[in-house]
């Protein structure tokens, strides 16, 4: 990765503008070619740099309800259930996380989202159910929300 793709990650972080090529618009900020800023983003893709560019949606303002779920998954099916709990489409996404300390027993945690609150009961009793395994809800009480924004210029040294 060099200090264009650097440039590059940290504008991709600002909000796309909402115009017909907004690629043309970050290239011109850039001071590259729409076809270069492309490239470098399908490459930065194929590498696992890049996972997707799209919107991040508050599901509660478009009438969604959403939960952090977990689950203690023996170790050896840890693979096979996380490709299970994927399959549903109400599941945004999930990821492994091994206990602290050893105090928490979960190291399978998944987001739910759905349209009301008995849907997503439904989703996480059909994950349950599909899994063999219990699920632990954590519903949000109070948001605190912050912006998080990654610096890849400060440690460039390829200048």
């Amino acid at each position: 990765m060099d200090t264009t793709d650097r440039r590059l990650l940290e504008r991709l972080q600002d909000p796309l503008p909402l115009v017909e090529r907004p690629f043309a618009v970050v290239a011109d900020d850039l001071g590259l070619s729409e076809d270069e800023v492309l490239r470098r983003i399908g490459a930065l893709n194929n590498e696992g740099i890049i996972r997707r560019i799209g919107p991040v949606i508050d599901p509660a303002k478009v009438g969604r309800v959403g939960v952090l779920a977990a689950m203690s998954v023996p170790p050896d099916q840890l693979e096979a259930v996380a490709a299970q709990v994927s399959t549903f489409d109400r599941v945004t996404h999930n990821y492994h996380r091994v206990a602290r300390h050893g105090q928490c027993p979960y190291n399978l945690w998944f987001t739910v989202t759905a349209e009301s609150e008995a849907a997503l009961a439904h989703t996480v009793d059909l994950i349950a159910d599909a899994t063999g395994l219990p699920i632990a809800t954590l519903p949000s009480r109070r948001k605190f929300k912050i912006g998080v924004r990654f610096a890849f210029l400060e440690d460039s040294d390829d200048e």
